[in-house]
């Protein structure tokens, strides 16, 4: 189990390294060895769990391309999901009602990354889109300033109701009140921080891989680019740079050049997986640590 958790750390904290200062861009040589690693892991660990450890994993795979596909994910944070899933295929997590109950790592891993990624977003795109855009605040909607209402209420009510009737402690209070703002700073930001991720560019300057942030595009020139280049999507491949290229698209476009690096929330999804378990369960059912 050392070995396990000591692999997760390095390997999640490796991929970061490379996303956060490589420009999203983790080489393959990394992808393709942390996988042949994990696999050689859970065979010379090998029990009656091995093959239900790589059917998680498989299915962790098919799941995260299909989420791929339409352009929500990188490749290679599929593949990293699936090794920190092999290096760990199950957890023991104590509940603070004094239960335990084994479930799979990778359930804790995929909220206490989304958690992650919730507060992180706002807190260093905000600010970054703010000095892209004059007059910020005109792009709040009225509709997004009522989504915002929802949600808070919607917040409010769940935290209440877990003062009062199931007691959390201060520590399940500040993490939820965290995750509240960031949830109505992102719905409020929406277009803001969508600005500060993204740069204008022409299709001779994409890359395969990269995202296009079609909700900065107004409906009639989408249907326009799509009308002349069938392969455009909201997820850049090769085919359709060529096709572009080709038929001598000129137009720049909205590309998610700066996006978040999601290795670096899963890096801290790990970490707090590790430490703490599922973050939902602590925070209605504090475990003992």
């Amino acid at each position: 189990m050392t070995i396990s958790i000591a692999s997760i750390i390095v390997i999640a904290f490796v991929y970061m390294v490379f996303d956060v200062f490589n420009r999203r861009n983790i080489p393959n040589t990394i992808v393709y060895a942390s996988l042949v690693y994990a696999v050689l892991v859970a065979l010379f660990y090998f029990n009656s769990g091995t093959l239900v450890s790589f059917i998680i994993a498989g299915a962790i795979g098919l799941a995260g391309y299909a989420v791929y596909k339409v352009g929500q994910i990188g490749a290679a944070d599929v593949v990293e999901f699936a090794v920190l899933s092999l290096l760990m295929p199950y957890q023991v997590i104590s509940y603070g009602i004094g239960e335990s109950a084994t479930m799979p790592f990778i359930f804790s891993l995929l909220i206490n990354t989304g958690i992650a990624a919730l507060i992180i977003v706002p807190l260093y795109y905000i600010p970054k889109g703010y000095s892209r855009v004059k007059g910020a605040l005109k792009m709040i909607s009225k509709a997004d300033l009522a989504k915002a209402v929802v949600i808070g209420m919607t917040y409010i009510i769940f935290i209440g109701f877990l003062v009062i009737v199931v007691g959390i402690g201060f520590l399940q209070f500040l993490l939820l009140a965290l995750i509240m703002l960031s949830s109505i700073a992102i719905v409020l930001f929406e277009r803001l921080i969508t600005r500060g991720m993204i740069e204008y560019v022409k299709p001779d300057k994409f890359d395969s891989g990269d995202i296009i942030a079609l909700n900065l595009m107004k409906e009639s020139d989408i249907r326009k680019v799509k009308s002349k280049v069938k392969s455009f999507e909201r997820l850049v491949n090769e085919g359709m740079i060529k096709e572009m290229i080709r038929k001598r698209v000129s137009t720049k476009f909205p590309v998610y050049k700066e996006a978040m690096p999601l290795a670096l929330a899963i890096l801290i999804g790990a970490i707090l997986a590790l430490y703490f378990g599922n973050l939902l369960i602590f925070i209605i059912a504090p475990p003992f640590i």
